[in-house]
């Protein structure tokens, strides 16, 4: 159970997660992957080609920082992504990072004035971009790369549409009662 799980208030409801697009994790993959590609290959070199230890003792040593960087990066990257929740709910759009230490950002949904959408032409291609919220009260909540951040946007909107609807309603049944 996550920490907006946690949170909800009575009659509130999670409407979206939001997730990470995969070109997120690109670049953390990629050192991974070059880390582990040094060490396989100073492996090659010594078991199949038979070339002694003392010989290769300056790359395994440099191929052994390239993984253990790579794996840093990596693990780093990793509990960003678990950690991380991005979340519309039927009262507020909630992001919140950190494992040990939290930080939360929350807008009510009838706070947000301003929703901007950033992305390049990979963006496009790709289907992410970064999505900024601006709400009365809050400042502003920068979002990373998204996956459909158009999509994620279009809910906000609906949400805030469904909340403004309901408050409607429930000022008329409040108007009725006291007639």
């Amino acid at each position: 159970m996550g920490y907006v799980d946690k949170t909800l208030a009575g009659g509130e409801e999670v409407i979206h997660r939001a997730n990470f697009n995969w070109t997120y994790s690109f670049f953390p993959m990629m050192w991974f992957a070059l880390g582990a590609a040094s060490l396989a290959l100073i492996f090659y070199i010594q078991f199949a080609a038979g070339r002694p230890y003392e010989s290769l003792k300056v790359a395994w040593w440099s191929a052994g920082v390239a993984g253990a960087c790579g794996s840093l990066i990596l693990i780093n990257h990793l509990i960003i992504l678990i950690t991380t929740e991005i979340v519309v709910t039927t009262y507020r759009f909630v992001y919140k990072t950190g494992l040990i230490s939290r930080n939360t950002q929350e807008v009510s949904l009838n706070k947000i004035e301003e929703i901007t959408l950033h992305q390049s032409i990979w963006g496009r291609l790709l289907s992410y971009g970064k999505l900024v919220l601006r709400g009365t009260g809050v400042g502003v909540i920068e979002l990373p790369d998204l996956d459909d951040p158009i999509h994620l946007r279009r809910i906000i909107e609906n949400a805030k549409s469904a909340l403004r609807a309901d408050q409607r309603e429930r000022r008329r049944i409040n108007d009725d009662d006291d007639d």
